[in-house]
């Protein structure tokens, strides 16, 4: 979760995990001085960032498919059983119920939030002295992913636009275009969504340049685990091999 506070408002960028997630954000905002939320903007409809919304009760901006999405969820049921059944039948991974579980012990009484403002490309929020624009780019992590860019300060909070798939895929197709949009806003840093390091612009880059060398690699190799060490020639660092078994993946889905 993040907090822009403007002159006029406070903005916050995705809404937590769950009501206890919300207020805990709420009650360290309060300490800190700054003015309670608006508004709640989200950059996609994944469980995580989402419900802890309706605790929030301001109104909710998404883009068009997260609106839709959010009302499939609220259809949802959310007991340890309907997770089980879920998982049972390929629907979700054992990771997604295990930290459902984990954040929201049973009983658990999960409230989702409809969207109240919804946007399709792209849509601008002013706070007062300081700009919020909402940019929906497609990604591999899901096709309803927004990032959000702060100004005057340049800051870029992406979500999870930059992570692969739920089921651990990166495509080229997706990525390189989605890099090329975020480089497009010039960010001057750039928050993730579950990364506890803040990007400097110079860190990005040379991100962007390693997941460029892994898509580029794959696509020309193939997803042959030998063919991809020969190519590299000497063992990759951690992040180069982890982005190279996510490209695979993707090439061979």
């Amino acid at each position: 979760m993040c907090a822009v506070a403007g002159a006029r408002r406070t903005l916050l960028l995705d809404a937590g995990s769950s009501a206890a997630h919300a207020r805990s954000f709420l009650e360290a905002l309060a300490d800190a001085g700054v003015a309670p939320p608006s508004l709640v903007v989200l950059t996609h409809s994944h469980w995580d960032h989402v419900f802890g919304a309706a605790e929030l009760e301001v109104p909710v901006v998404a883009q068009a498919r997260t609106a839709e999405y959010l009302k499939e969820l609220a259809d949802l049921e959310w007991s340890d059983e309907a997770l089980d059944r879920r998982r049972a039948a390929g629907e979700v991974s054992q990771f997604h119920v295990d930290n459902v579980k984990q954040e929201l012990p049973a009983p658990r009484d999960v409230r989702v939030a409809a969207a109240d403002v919804v946007f399709e490309d792209s849509l601008t929020i002013e706070l007062g002295d300081v700009t919020v624009r909402a940019r929906h780019l497609a990604n591999d992590h899901t096709d309803d992913g927004c990032v959000l860019l702060v100004e005057p300060d340049r800051v870029l909070f992406v979500g999870d636009a930059t992570y692969d798939s739920t089921d651990g895929r990166l495509t080229t197709a997706l990525a390189f275009p989605l890099y090329d949009g975020l480089l497009e806003l010039d960010p001057l840093q750039v928050v993730e969504g579950h990364n506890d390091v803040v990007f400097s612009r110079a860190q990005f880059d040379e991100w962007e340049r390693k997941v460029r060398s892994a898509g580029a690699l794959v696509a020309r190799v193939g997803a042959d685990e030998d063919a991809i060490a020969a190519e590299l020639g000497e063992a990759p660092d951690e992040d180069t091999s982890a982005l190279v078994r996510a490209f695979a993946a993707g090439l061979t889905a």
